[in-house]
């Protein structure tokens, strides 16, 4: 019984979001008690359950798969019945992985009190030899259906563990579509937004090695009103396209907004973003697009490019893009299809 990701609320995804990231930050066991303890925790329908989770996880030894098992049975047994239908589903896994654990410990128990029964049978000094050998025989097959019970059990939870191992991928494939622009099949804004504070971070030690360039394609509004917004689609498409195809290892390109893109480039200098965006700039104003069933092309496309590099914690993620940003906008006044630089802009009086 799996669980299709694609079909839960969104609220259910972005909350799976969260908690693959937290089970990879904390080393948690990705097992089916705990995707569900963790995901009701996130939540936040049991104020009491999420009141004694925080408290554990403030704790100094924190959160494992035997405090799972216990919040799952004082806080989790009795969710509200009208949860959605992939609350319920994920349940339904929960309680079944449960119940294979109860039934397992019940046989573990009843093989324990088998073999407790034949070690006090043993411990009589006036067994005859056909005695101990009837009861030898009860202790191996007592051992034999302790270890196919085992057996049987590490196969049950195998199967269980394939199921949270391709919905975790689904998770991650979801995570992955919620932050790609469906047209042009790069990053959208939010993954821009996480994308430059992650690399905001990690460029501390170095700030000027990290450098965002913005462009915009020119007079797009023009371009859509004549030629129609499913060409203009196209044109957007392409664009990506030009960009995406050499890419490199260092680069995470986005669509910032409309007909605005973005690259964020770690580990490259001013100069290297300007090469960079001139080989896109080249890219773009050589196309020679067609629309379909015409051999005329359409007209040229060109864009524009501002750039700047991160001074470091001086500065917000919003003066970083401000500054490139302006660049942009200088671009622009200067008659388009060009590259500025932050350091060509106009000194700011103090």
């Amino acid at each position: 019984m799996l669980i299709d990701i694609q079909d839960a609320p969104e609220k259910a995804k972005r909350i799976f979001t969260t908690l693959v990231d937290a089970f990879e930050e904390q080393n948690i066991n990705p097992t089916p008690l705990n995707y569900f303890v963790w995901y009701q925790y996130y939540k936040g329908d049991n104020p009491k359950f999420r009141q004694e989770m925080d408290s554990i996880l403030h704790d100094p030894f924190g959160y494992n798969d035997r405090v799972g098992k216990r919040l799952y049975d004082e806080y989790l047994t009795d969710t509200d019945s009208s949860s959605s239908e992939f609350d319920r589903a994920f349940r339904r896994l929960i309680d079944m992985m449960v119940k294979k654990m109860n039934a397992w410990s019940d046989k573990l128990e009843t093989h324990t009190q088998e073999l407790d029964e034949c070690k006090s049978q043993l411990s009589n000094p006036n067994l005859n030899a056909e005695q101990v050998k009837a009861i030898t025989s009860n202790v191996l097959n007592a051992a034999s259906s302790m270890k196919e019970s085992s057996m049987a059990f590490q196969n049950e939870m195998s199967q269980s563990s394939e199921e949270v191992k391709v919905l975790r991928q689904q998770l991650i494939e979801a995570r992955s579509e919620a932050m790609q622009d469906e047209l042009t099949e790069i990053g959208n804004r939010k993954a821009f937004n996480n994308a430059i504070q992650e690399l905001m971070f990690d460029a501390q030690d170095d700030p000027s090695k990290l450098c965002l360039i913005l462009s915009d394609i020119d007079h797009f509004k023009k371009f859509n009103d004549t030629y129609g917004h499913l060409v203009g689609d196209s044109v957007l498409r392409y664009y990506a396209s030009i960009m995406k195809k050499s890419k490199n290892d260092n680069e995470t390109i986005c669509r910032y907004g409309g007909e605005e893109f973005a690259i964020l480039l770690a580990n490259s200098s001013l100069e290297e973003a300007q090469k960079r965006a001139d080989e896109i700039r080249l890219g773009i104003e050589s196309a020679q697009l067609k629309r379909k069933n015409e051999t005329q092309p359409i007209s040229k496309i060109t864009a524009s490019f501002g750039i700047a590099s991160y001074k470091g914690e001086i500065e917000t993620d919003e003066d970083f893009i401000a500054r490139a940003d302006e660049a942009l906008y200088k671009a622009k006044q200067d008659g388009r299809n060009r590259i500025i630089l932050e350091t060509e802009l106009p000194e700011k009086a103090e």
